[in-house]
């Protein structure tokens, strides 16, 4: 299931003569879609947020994948936070949180990790990069691009929870000749200014200020939306794993199999003899 925005999108762009690209996202739409059915603390909302920014704009550095996942995870209070992004545009997420303390400290949480997994899809194997989460999803992702793909990286990750707006702005540093002021300049221009006049700026006006000499390239923005790969046919297959005793005892003793989608709430249920239909097919079969 998916729902659309058309105000949703990632664009990437670059410096002709420079090793240096980025990007930028809007997810407002993705956001709004994600936030409505949860109840979580406005901390915890702020950083579903920042890390559906942050995977919207890592998606303009991969080329080819069916499935980017990023996730935050750690012992603590938080336990799980993850954003996934598929072929096409199409974005979930969701967050795991435990206990009554409404602040996240993503410094003091214990065995805290984060990492990012391309997925390439046609049983191909998965690339997963893992680092240790610092005080900052922003501070992480900086992170992640030194220690896994050994490039300095700027992020601006700019989240309202309230407002429901979300976006932000990537530089990476490529192969090749940039002066340390040269790049100091580029996250300087992109550091300045409020969340909304940066957001609301038209980046074909101040993105060629950054450099005037050099000639930047914007690529066409790709339309985000929510998307959703949640369905019956895989809540199936999730029960015919766990083996028939099993969800046997859940049906005896709860009446019915319910199953939650955690990314969008789609609630699946299963009675009796959909269960014993279930079970019936697959042993026919064998």
């Amino acid at each position: 299931m998916s729902d659309t925005n058309s105000s949703d999108f990632v664009q990437s762009f670059y410096w002709e003569s420079l090793p240096l690209r980025g990007a930028r996202c809007r997810v407002d739409g993705v956001f709004q879609r994600v936030l409505r059915d949860v109840q979580l603390p406005h901390s915890v909302r702020q950083l579903l947020g920042e890390i559906m920014v942050g995977l919207a704009l890592l998606s303009s550095t991969q080329k080819h994948f069916e499935r980017l996942i990023l996730q935050a995870q750690s012992g603590g209070n938080l336990q799980l936070l993850v954003a996934e992004f598929l072929t096409g545009g199409g974005m979930r997420a969701y967050a795991r949180w435990r206990g009554d303390d409404e602040s996240v400290d993503l410094a003091t949480l214990p065995e805290a990790l984060l990492a990012l997994t391309v997925d390439m899809g046609l049983d191909r194997d998965r690339y997963q990069g893992l680092i240790q989460l610092r005080q900052t999803l922003t501070q992480s992702l900086e992170a992640y691009f030194l220690e896994s793909v050994q490039a300095p990286a700027y992020f601006r990750l700019m989240v309202d929870a309230e407002q429901g707006i979300a976006g932000g702005y990537f530089l990476q540093r490529l192969p090749g000749v940039l002066t340390t002021e040269e790049w100091n300049t580029a996250t300087g221009f992109l550091a300045v200014g409020s969340d909304r006049s940066l957001l609301l700026a038209q980046p074909e006006q101040f993105l060629p200020e950054i450099f005037p000499n050099v000639g930047v390239r914007l690529r066409a923005p790709e339309p985000l939306q929510f998307q959703c790969s949640c369905s019956r046919e895989r809540v199936e297959r999730m029960l015919i794993a766990l083996g028939e005793t099993e969800v046997e005892e859940t049906l005896a003793t709860e009446g019915s199999i319910q199953v939650t989608c955690e990314y969008c709430q789609t609630v699946y249920r299963l009675d009796a003899s959909e269960v014993a239909a279930l079970f019936a097919a697959g042993k026919a079969l064998h």
